[in-house]
């Protein structure tokens, strides 16, 4: 099968012992007040940009666009697992991706070559344009440890960890390869299938360099098949079937391409520009394919999101970004045309986010407070009172402590189990003779009708504001306090009653440093740095990009991280900022990753 060798244009925009029963607690977890990001990660992966640490927080309706987990082999018996079949392949994609072999072709779309019915599909283009490759090799440059001196040398470092004795590179890669690859998994006749398109520049060179590459693999032709065409390679890798999948899929394609599958070319014609990779996943036949694997975590993900992921990653002028969009999520978390400049007018720190409260968080916060009622409990007062019941004699709490270390160690005959459970339970019911448990003394907290009532208070005050913190990173205490600042600015002039609400439920004045004054409620540390974050062209430049409604956004200045922690970035030296910034667009979630670089 062969396919138009020029490009598809994609117009668009874009105490005791340990417990074994715990007290039980009623209504949501207290919240812990965060003084700023975790340190950050300095291992960002070249060309896929990462958030510090973990990745930042998102509430319902946001998300941040990660891959599909792996297939997993568990209860399979096949003679060679699916991964060591997929070596061969990814071998080779691999090596595209890193090598940047200077192909005058850019190939054909790989996308003409899959099945419609594809759950997932990545595309690199190494050459989409005279702008993306120069941008590409010239960013990967600044990493020490990508500095070779030829394909060749990252050729055979490839071979030597993907362990393929007698594999040439140049001959059996480099010979042939072009510019433009796809790959997707799809399923056939309820077995998934890795599928591989490798755009060629001669096939006879691709026939003698595959046959070479499964051969040293140690893969049987019903485990990886492939078929050479004038200008690409179709690859299919499975546990067993690959021939029969491989004509299927060829069957499917020619049919029914994914490109021209309407949900994919809606999704692919959003993105703007030029792309080194494109991402897609129809969730939902994700979803189905996890199932299909006996995946455990299946339904979640059915729960988490139905429709299709789009993102593509690009280089540009000061490093890489990515952008990305939720196709029928219906429930995007709605943002602010503000929320950035409001970012930009903090101090400027180290690190910072920000923001928006939607106008209908009454709503939400409805909504998980009806399911919090549930486990609450009817039985629930601000008073109980102490169950019947008697503490743990002298010579009872002697008999627990030992019977618990048995317990831990599993080491009790079931009688002596039973017996544990029973001094279990009434010890951290009763407590001990020595120290009784007072339930006179105790209480279970407010009842439902109070929670409800502080927490609508809160949403009244809250809706539609904006909420920002800023702050330095400190090499002793991992965050400066001092540096610290936090703001919420309201949609009306409330920060007084915000100012006293906190108060009341602290028990105590708020500390020196916050300030109310009309809508605006801040805390300013004494050693708060001085600028404001918009007078970093990095991050002025950034805010350009971000979605015009801007819900949730973070800054990482990396530069400064690396100074102030010189050994965790040891490697890392060119990286300089991270920042994200996620939004909505006609209903769906869209957002924006950059990393920015050293000059």
């Amino acid at each position: 099968m062969s396919s138009d060798a020029n490009p598809q244009q994609y117009p668009g925009q874009p105490g005791g012992p340990p417990p074994y029963q715990q007290q039980p607690q009623y209504g949501p977890p207290p919240q812990q007040p965060q003084y700023g990001p975790p340190q950050p990660n300095p291992y960002v992966e070249p060309g896929a940009p990462q958030g510090p640490g973990q990745p930042p927080y998102v509430p319902p309706g946001g998300y941040v666009p990660v891959p599909p987990p792996p297939p997993s082999n568990r209860g399979r018996g096949a003679k060679i697992a699916l991964a060591s079949i997929l070596s061969v392949v990814l071998l080779a994609a691999a090596a595209v991706v890193v090598l940047f072999n200077f192909v005058l072709g850019k190939g054909p779309d790989p996308a003409e070559s899959f099945p419609s019915s594809a759950s997932m599909y990545m595309e690199v283009n190494l050459d989409p344009s005279l702008d993306q490759t120069p941008k590409l090799l010239e960013h990967l440059g600044k990493f020490e440890d990508l500095d070779y001196g030829s394909t060749d040398d990252m050729i055979a470092d490839l071979l030597e960890e993907a362990g393929l004795e007698g594999v040439d590179a140049e001959k059996d890669l480099t010979s042939w390869l072009g510019n433009r690859h796809g790959m997707a998994m799809w399923e056939y006749e309820g077995s998934p299938y890795a599928v591989v398109s490798l755009a060629s520049t001669d096939a006879g060179a691709a026939e003698d360099g595959m046959a070479n590459l499964r051969a040293s693999a140690g893969a049987e032709e019903d485990q990886l098949a492939y078929t050479v065409e004038d200008d690409h390679v179709l690859v299919v890798a499975g546990e067993t079937g690959a021939a029969d999948a491989l004509a299927a899929a060829q069957s499917e394609a020619g049919d029914e391409p994914l490109s021209a599958s309407g949900s994919y070319e809606e999704a692919r014609s959003w993105l703007e520009g030029d792309q080194l990779v494109v991402y897609w996943v129809d969730v939902d036949a994700l979803a189905d394919l996890a199932e299909m694997m006996g995946e455990e975590d299946a339904e979640a993900l059915r729960e988490l999101y139905s429709g299709q992921l789009i993102a593509g990653l690009a280089a540009f002028d000061e490093g890489f970004e990515l952008t990305y969009r939720l196709f029928g999520d219906g429930e995007a978390w709605g943002g602010s045309q503000d929320l950035m400049a409001t970012m930009g007018d903090l101090p400027a720190g180290d690190f910072a986010a920000a923001a928006y409260v939607p106008e209908n968080i009454e709503e939400l916060t409805g909504e998980w407070l009806d399911a919090a009622e549930g486990l609450y409990g009817d039985e629930a007062t601000a008073e109980p009172a102490g169950p019947a019941g008697e503490p743990l004699t002298d010579a009872e709490y002697t008999e627990y402590l030992d019977l618990q270390t048995g317990y831990y160690a599993d080491t009790l005959t079931a009688d002596e189990e039973t017996r544990y459970l029973e001094l279990d339970e009434r010890y951290w019911m009763h407590g001990t003779e020595d120290d009784p448990y007072e339930y006179d003394d105790h209480s279970y907290g407010p009842d439902f009708a109070e929670i409800e009532e502080t927490v609508g208070r809160f949403t009244d005050l809250m809706a539609g504001s904006s909420l920002s913190a800023s702050g330095d990173f400190d090499a002793d205490a991992d965050v400066s306090e001092d540096s610290l600042h936090f703001a919420a600015h309201l949609a009306e002039d409330r920060a007084q009653e915000l100012a006293d609400l906190l108060a009341e439920l602290a028990g105590e004045s708020l500390p020196e440093g916050v300030e109310a004054d009309g809508s605006e409620l801040s805390y300013t540390g004494p050693g708060t740095a001085s600028g404001a974050l918009a007078d970093d062209a990095r991050f002025s430049d950034f805010a350009e990009a971000a979605p015009a409604e801007t819900a949730a956004a973070v800054w990482v200045d990396l530069a400064a991280a690396a100074e102030t922690y010189p050994e965790d970035f040891e490697g890392a030296e060119p990286l300089s900022a991270f920042a994200w910034a996620h939004g909505s667009q006609d209903g769906d979630g869209i957002g924006v990753l950059r990393l920015y670089l050293e000059d």
